[in-house]
């Protein structure tokens, strides 16, 4: 069970319907950990450990749906280390020794449970220096002791736009347009994680809504399956 088979001897291969199961084993996760967020509202009790363990199984299923996908794509694989199934991991280490090879590198394809995950837990990208593509400019003024130009960069004014001097040689105006923007930049992205956390409260329960409304078909469900 689970690739303990010691007898395999054939190419991986990972069928359209095993990648979709997978890709639903690791929205079911996303869902549990989404709907942990909202107990502690509806129970006194510590749910640390337990939301540690289903976002262990998330990362698990996450694993297993990009080795999945490479394998689904054809992905050229190195030999095995055994004779048994290989694991999410060792799949990602034998490709890359067969890409290392010359083999062409594969990607894991992009899943339904990524849309969610980004639109849930991904920021916006923060509106700074490092986010600028281009150079960055030098400040235009002159160190008094070298009598040189000095070489440090310029300040960062947001919105792509740069100051003329770096943070030393910088006017009272571009030191408080500097500050203006670092300051609204944190509020923004202080907002922004707010606003997360409120939008994933609000879809775990709608979640625990919608596992509740379902609850007599489940129990129905269940019935069907132990008494037949």
């Amino acid at each position: 069970m689970f690739g303990t088979d010691s007898d395999f001897d054939h190419a991986e291969t990972v069928s359209s319907f095993a990648l979709d199961v997978i890709d639903e084993l690791r929205m079911k996760m996303l869902e549990c950990l989404l709907v942990l967020q909202t107990l502690p509202e509806e129970a006194d009790l510590n749910f640390a450990e337990l939301a540690n363990d289903i976002l262990a199984a998330h990362r698990a299923t996450l694993e297993a749906y990009q080795a999945a996908s490479i394998v689904h794509q054809g992905a050229e694989l190195d030999e095995r280390w055994g004779n048994g199934l290989s694991r999410p991991k060792a799949i990602f280490a034998r490709h890359n020794a067969a890409v290392r090879r010359g083999a062409t590198k594969v990607t894991a394809m992009p899943a339904l449970c990524d849309r969610l995950e980004r639109h849930l837990y991904q920021l916006p990208r923060p509106d700074r220096t490092q986010t600028v593509a281009g150079a960055r400019p030098k400040c235009s003024a002159m160190v008094k002791s070298t009598g040189e130009d000095c070489t440090n960069s310029a300040i960062y004014l947001g919105s792509g736009m740069f100051g003329a001097h770096c943070y030393s040689h910088a006017t009272p105006t571009e030191r408080e347009q500097y500050r203006v923007h670092h300051e609204q930049n944190d509020a923004r992205q202080a907002r922004s994680h707010a606003d997360l956390r409120n939008l994933q409260r609000a879809v775990g329960e709608k979640i625990a809504g919608h596992w509740i409304s379902t609850r007599e078909q489940r129990a129905q469900w269940v019935n069907d399956i132990v008494f037949n």
